[in-house]
């Protein structure tokens, strides 16, 4: 889902407007949705209802059994289809399903007049009487099984007046026919009980996928309680956790834990390039990092018990210990992943009232892997001499802060017992961080970066406080330890992307084959995919696997755009989310929501269907192929939520029925454990397949000044590709680049958006843009000349490295090589709009050639460069905001 693309200078408070996408077009509110009502949306008249009450005197709340083909849509009145039930249909239901289904049906809880409170419900067992029993049944309102895998139950309540739609869920055994009984309790707390009778007729043939293949069933349910792919695998391109004592090893780090458990040392072994895992290491932190709690001006001694380890190879190890001091009581928890993942969390309680002078974290970097920061409102780039920061969680998207090299850096993340996952994107506004009530402290709190022993110091502080008697406070901390992994070349410069804005496909592989593109993206608003992050609508689906099948038989593999963070209103599940409160939809104003893409409106089918507590997303308006003249409306949904689970179920589900060579994920609002998942999924399912990852530039007004890359940064050990650039100044200085957009620093390779980007300073990261999105210039003309000097063969050594043997004279130039045994092709960008000169400096032994035996060209590369010999000697005359690709070939 790409919004519009507004740009920003350097001044953040300075806004430029360049609409590549026109989000506003896109919202306007005259689309057929393509969603009628049902016999469930014509609400009772008040004569009727009073009429409903009078045959039931006396009874303080009623039962309405409901078949799945009605979903519950009415919350705030009884449907008419109700008014008539007997006293026998409102305590039974009856239904039928096949061998293997996975069935579903509800009852509608209504409250005439009186509100109830801790209302328990249970689907009790079902029965044929001949032994044969139905155990896998389930309410979805009170029970499940949570985003972590871990099981719950959760307290009902349900005001006077209102309807509760309770949903449940039966998984009939393949081997079981015949009539199964059982029964549903419900029992309000301080009112009788109810008990409906509930009898499954089992017949015919066994289903394919427990049902899940037809929308209309809505077996699809059960996925949002799938345990799929919860297990300690690790996945492809890393290696298996190793601990030796306090000493842990992944790929290519070390991290060695203090008595604290905190690290002691953190080494990293990936070259300046992250191309190679070196056999020595360098640190990255240059002195232990501490947790620190003063009182009366100094620092108390706290004393630690020895480390317990847990070990759950081969993905993660976990430690505890205890932290004492007179009266005060720090529990420390632990745990390192495979991916670079250190888990912290700081239990404080005292045994009597305490005042204290502050509690803090100091993390002290080496200052050659303290080059570079992004976070805590700096965007990306070269870090500060100092730096000062205070929570301001409403106005500012901002918790975490990363300072790094190229080769090893660390992200830390603060958190309390109160975290909660933000809204991303445009929606931050309505469902912000929580200020960590440890390290906020009233806005006590905040962090400090600056030099110190010759080292940087970040320094995260609460201030002043009272520890409480009996009361705890949790100080928590998450650290990435940077890079993740090394650059894929294969991928860096043989992934070649076809990636479309327009609503029909009819042209998309014979496109893509004819213009050299090997994978295929299909972005929701599509006449094979319509709705927003639900690609297996029954409508849409034969289309799609008739694509995905097509795309294959000429070498392409098919990824489709699915992530979350909104959900389409054509989702069938909606009206069952709906009914669980706000677990998944998130609740927000509703038809006085205003955003960007929302600027004069919200559409009226919303406020006609779900009425209230919902932040209306995005609207799609199809302009041509199957679904011209039809919208497509989507809300916001509720991060670390059983929707993560629907979200595994349904990838599971696109692997093995469509057959799907991956996903494109666009501001995901995804835990780093379901990423985890998602991956183990595609890689178990299908072998080869991808993730690519797109994100637009959060730092400005709308998003509240996060940096993206900081904000994802837990998701990249798992994803092959980035797409960073919609709404980024391609203007920004070349260390912004590296950061912020190249991938590099945490072994990824990136692709470049709005127009097309920039190609010349594209080149001097190893990246280009993508195929058919919007005007931008097609990328095939820099493949031919990767394909044609074989550039996925060489060693790329990048400008940020000062060991590089080809640097120029002027700072304003970059220059980036790629050194192959015989050849080498020098990037050379203008960093400037204006015309710049530089020449060359070259360490020929370190480039392995002497200068008498190498000619130079600079080859023709259609839309990029004419072709032509130089010297390269001489001085070299740079365009503004353009560059050369330079080939030195032995004689």
């Amino acid at each position: 889902m790409l919004i519009t693309s507004v740009v920003y200078g350097q001044n953040k408070d300075k806004l430029l407007h360049a609409i590549d996408v026109d989000a506003i077009r896109e919202t306007k509110l005259t689309g057929y949705i393509g969603l009628g009502p049902t016999i469930m949306s014509k609400p009772a008249t008040t004569q009727q209802v009073s009429t409903l009450l009078k045959r039931f005197p006396g009874k303080t709340y009623f039962t309405f059994p409901e078949s799945r083909e009605n979903p519950i849509r009415l919350l705030d009145s009884l449907p008419e289809k109700w008014i008539n039930y007997t006293s026998e249909a409102l305590t039974s239901f009856s239904g039928s399903a096949q061998p293997g289904e996975y069935y579903v049906f509800q009852v509608g809880l209504y409250a005439p007049s009186q509100s109830l409170k801790n209302i328990k419900v249970r689907l009790k067992p079902l029965s044929n009487g001949k032994g044969q029993t139905i155990n896998d049944v389930t309410c979805f309102n009170s029970e499940g099984i949570s985003f972590k895998g871990e099981p719950y139950k959760k307290t009902l309540q349900l005001d006077a007046k209102a309807v509760l739609p309770l949903w449940f869920g039966i998984q009939v055994p393949e081997d079981f026919k015949g009539t199964y009984k059982g029964l549903v309790e419900i029992t309000p707390e301080g009112k009788p009980a109810t008990t409906v009778q509930v009898s499954i007729n089992v017949n015919g043939s066994i289903i394919a996928n427990h049902g899940y293949n037809d929308e209309t069933k809505l077996s699809r349910l059960d996925w949002l309680n799938t345990k799929v792919a919860l297990d300690n695998g690790i996945t492809n391109g890393f290696r298996q956790v190793d601990r030796a004592q306090n000493k842990i090893s992944i790929l290519g780090r070390t991290i060695k834990l203090s008595e604290q458990g905190l690290p002691l040392d953190i080494q990293t072994y990936f070259d300046k390039n992250n191309e190679l895992i070196l056999p020595k290491g360098e640190p990255i932190i240059a002195a232990p990092i501490q947790f620190i709690i003063s009182q009366n001006g100094k620092d108390l001694n706290l004393k630690a018990n020895h480390l317990k380890f847990e070990d759950h190879f081969p993905a993660s190890t976990h430690w505890t210990t205890t932290l004492t001091n007179g009266d005060i009581t720090v529990t420390v928890k632990g745990r390192a992943d495979y991916d670079g993942f250190i888990g912290y969390s700081a239990t404080v309680t005292a045994s009597k009232d305490v005042a204290v002078d502050d509690i803090r974290i100091e993390t002290p970097m080496r200052t050659e892997k303290a080059t570079y920061m992004m976070g805590l409102d700096k965007d990306g780039g070269f870090s500060p001499k100092e730096w000062k920061w205070k929570w301001n969680v409403l106005e500012k998207h901002q918790d975490e802060v990363w300072m790094g090299a190229v080769n090893g850096g660390l992200k830390i993340k603060l958190k309390g017992k109160n975290y909660q996952r933000q809204l991303v994107n445009l929606y931050y506004p309505f469902g912000p961080l929580h200020e960590p009530e440890s390290w906020g402290n009233g806005n006590k709190g905040g962090v400090d970066i600056y030099e110190e022993n010759k080292a940087v110091m970040i320094k995260a502080y609460s201030g002043k406080r009272i520890l409480k008697k009996g009361e705890t406070y949790q100080f928590d901390a998450e650290f990435l330890v940077t890079p993740f992994k090394l650059i894929n070349k294969d991928i860096q410069f043989n992934d070649r992307y076809y990636h479309s804005d327009i609503d029909t496909t009819s042209n998309t592989i014979r496109l893509a084959e004819e213009h050299g593109a090997n994978i295929i993206n299909i972005h929701h608003k599509k006449d094979i995919y319509p709705f927003l992050d639900y690609p297996f609508a029954n409508d849409n689906v034969p289309d799609l696997k008739a694509f995905i099948d097509s795309s294959h038989t000429k070498g392409i593999k098919t990824k489709i755009y699915y992530t979350t963070r909104e959900i389409s209103v054509n989702a069938p599940e909606l009206w069952t989310m709906r009914a669980l409160g706000d677990e998944i939809i998130y609740p927000g104003p509703g038809m006085a929501t205003r955003t960007l893409v929302n600027p004069n409106g919200v559409h009226p089918w919303l406020g006609q269907n779900l009425k209230k507590d919902f932040i209306p997303g995005w609207v799609a308006t199809f302009t041509s192929g199957k679904y011209k003249g039809r919208q497509d409306l989507a809300v916001l949904t509720r991060p670390d939520s059983r929707l993560n689970n629907f979200f595994l179920g349904g990838l599971e589900w696109m692997c093995k029925e469509l057959n799907i060579d991956g996903i494109y994920m666009d501001d995901l609002a995804l835990d780093r454990e379901t990423m985890q998942r998602t991956r183990k999924i595609l890689e178990r399912e299908r072998p080869g397949a991808k993730i690519d990852m797109h994100t637009w530039n959060h730092y400005n007004k709308y998003a509240k000044w996060a940096s993206s890359l900081n904000l994802y940064m837990d998701m990249l050990p798992y994803i092959d590709h980035l797409w960073v650039g919609e709404a980024r100044d391609y203007n920004r200085s070349s260390d912004y680049w590296l950061i912020e957009v190249s991938g590099v620093p945490f072994g990824l390779s990136s692709q470049m958006l709005n127009k097309g980007g920039n190609p010349w300073r594209g080149m001097v990261f190893g990246i280009t843009n993508r195929l058919g999105w919007f005007k931008a210039k097609t990328p095939e003309h820099i493949w031919k000349f990767w394909d044609d000097y074989h550039i996925e063969k060489k060693q790329m050594i990048g400008f940020w490295n000062n060991e590089i043997p080809v640097k120029t004279d002027n700072d304003k130039t970059e220059a980036t090589i790629f050194k192959g045994k015989d050849e080498v092709i020098i990037a050379l960008a203008n960093w400037t709009s204006e015309t710049q000169k530089c020449k060359l400096k070259i360490d020929w032994n370190a480039l392995g050639f002497s200068a008498h035996e190498v000619k130079a060209e600079i080859p023709e590369i259609i839309e990029f460069q004419e072709g032509r010999k130089i010297d390269i000697r001489d001085e070299i005359t740079l365009e503004g905001e353009k560059g050369f690709l330079i080939v030195l070939k032995k004689k």
